[in-house]
């Protein structure tokens, strides 16, 4: 969740930001600000959650960014802290929807108690948003059906006017408007299995439809084409049109797909097209995000397993239990496909097994059936090889000739032990190339926030700067570099601070404006909070 903080007195926005940073709030984000218009940017951009709100702030009123607030973000809570204990400001913040009152002269203990009130109000509303009654879910269902013949037309390249006059022939309502442009949003939603993949569950369909109307707070208007196995097309329209359009639609992107890892531990591919489009333009950029998607597999991060790990050498024995099914067999070859492109080595190579025992059971070199079967695993493997640029990598450990030639191969055992070698040969490649991508990832990330130190750092921040989902970057940081990204920042900051100190005469002011702190109290604040000492006494004691 995403907590802003705003007040145009500088200490006491720095003072709330340590006492709360302290608590460690689960997955809770923390942005400041110091006047209302900021915060409004910032609630265009972001999905805030949660505002502590001062109420006397000079050109915009804390009052007047809450009303503006309430109609961006209709279910954000705001907590409003100020110095005056008049009955006018108590009576304007509670005619807004979902606000507190309380004084700055408040413990401590009384504004986090408070703040911890309102996330337990938004986890238990969030959990209710997505349960609707049966009528409601059946009306949702019914609503989406209906929209997606028309949606499959649009995407075909079918002109506007024959879609108008098949909604006059059918008198089917739709949500969007054919003479606005829309933004597109591809997603791909990869499953653990191919039968889940597979699977048409109008419940799953439900719960895309009822995640995105809630993350959308009713910015937008959307209708959704269900192309299955996972595949989305979103379609959305401003309600009414603002500045910041698509970097909203950037947040809802992130939370989508933060929200399946989280709950379901599957990862989520979104991309977004970065620019309206008219919808003529739909058939063309529909085919450039998908390809782009295509093309990102490898760098885009799958699903953690710890079934990942490897499995003892394949035994070819004869058939028994684990034999395949001859009438299983092309579902057999799609799931090596399918688990060999969802990087599941434990998968990939119980279903090479499987196979490779049908072909022993067969025993001949000769038959057709064998020789179909080895013949469609090794065009799956040079298809990923080839996608991927592995040639020259692979080579230098396993020959690539027996993949079209079999004949240097006595039996089928002979056969599928190289497969198997090879196999694994490429996952061994593959979980190199993604840890090397990740280490960079996480580099690049150190190297950006080193040089902007003086600068603004948040997560959505970062997110956009190296391109990747806030929850991945998050999680991937902390995996390697052992310390969350707020961590490190604020360790960088002080170590930075710790040099000047030693090694210039420059005000306690200029340093902290150059290591990325406010005021020079706040400096002194969260630098004694961390080492035990002063800035002063810190630099005394180097003379």
């Amino acid at each position: 969740m995403r907590l802003l903080i705003v007040d145009d007195e500088h200490h006491i926005v720095n003072y709330l930001t340590v006492l709360i940073a302290e608590q460690q709030f689960p997955e809770l984000e923390i942005y400041k600000c110091y006047s209302g218009k900021e915060a409004l940017s910032i609630v265009r951009t972001s999905l805030i959650d949660l505002m502590l709100l001062d109420i006397h702030m000079p050109g915009m009123s804390g009052l007047d960014v809450a009303a503006s607030v309430t109609k961006l973000l209709p279910r954000c809570r705001i907590i409003f802290l100020t110095a005056y204990d008049r009955f006018d400001h108590v009576y304007e913040s509670n005619k807004l929807k979902h606000t507190r009152y309380l004084l700055k002269t408040e413990d401590d203990q009384v504004i986090l108690n408070e703040i911890s009130c309102a996330l337990e109000e938004l986890e238990e509303e969030n959990n209710r948003l997505l349960l609707l009654s049966e009528a409601q879910q059946k009306s949702f269902l019914l609503s989406h059906l209906l929209q997606q013949n028309i949606l499959k037309g649009i995407v075909a390249g079918h002109p506007i006017e024959k879609l108008e006059r098949e909604l006059s022939i059918t008198g089917s309502d739709f949500t969007l408007d054919l003479y606005q442009p829309v933004y597109l949003m591809y997603t791909q939603i990869h499953y653990k299995t191919l039968d889940e993949m597979n699977l048409t569950n109008s419940s799953h369909t439900l719960q895309y439809l009822q995640l995105i109307n809630k993350l959308l707070e009713e910015n937008f208007k959307f209708s959704m084409l269900d192309l299955g196995k996972g595949m989305l097309l979103l379609f959305f329209q401003p309600l009414p049109p603002f500045s910041s359009e698509f970097e909203f639609l950037q947040s809802v992107a992130n939370d989508f797909a933060d929200y399946y890892f989280t709950k379901y531990k599957r990862q989520v591919t979104t991309v977004l097209y970065p620019e309206s489009s008219q919808w003529n333009e739909v058939y063309n950029r529909f085919h450039v995000l998908q390809q782009y998607a295509e093309s990102s597999r490898d760098a885009v991060p799958l699903i953690y397993s710890a079934s990942n790990a490897p499995e003892d050498e394949i035994s070819m024995v004869l058939p028994g239990k684990d034999s395949v099914n001859r009438i299983s067999l092309e579902k057999k070859l799609q799931e090596l496909s399918f688990y060999l492109y969802q990087n599941s080595e434990k998968d990939y190579l119980r279903t090479l097994k499987q196979l490779g025992m049908e072909c022993i059971h067969i025993r001949s070199m000769h038959s057709l059936s064998a020789i179909k079967i080895y013949h469609s695993i090794t065009l799956t493997l040079m298809q990923y090889i080839d996608l991927y640029h592995l040639q020259e990598k692979i080579i230098s450990k396993v020959a690539l000739y027996p993949l079209y030639y079999i004949h240097d191969f006595s039996s089928w055992k002979d056969a599928f032990y190289y497969l198997e070698k090879l196999s694994r040969q490429i996952f061994d490649i593959m979980t190199s190339k993604k840890l090397d991508r990740n280490e960079q990832l996480v580099q690049k990330i150190k190297t950006y926030i080193r040089d902007h130190l003086a600068d603004s750092l948040t997560l959505t921040t970062i997110s956009r700067i190296v391109n990747y989902n806030e929850a991945y970057i998050s999680r991937l940081f902390k995996q390697i570099n052992g310390m969350g990204i707020s961590e490190y920042i604020s360790q960088e900051r002080i170590s930075a601070a710790k040099n000047l100190l030693i090694t210039t005469t420059d005000s306690m002011q200029s340093i902290a404006t150059a290591t990325g702190f406010d005021t020079a109290q706040y400096f002194s604040l969260v630098f004694k909070k961390t080492t035990g000492v002063s800035p002063s006494e810190y630099r005394r004691s180097h003379m």
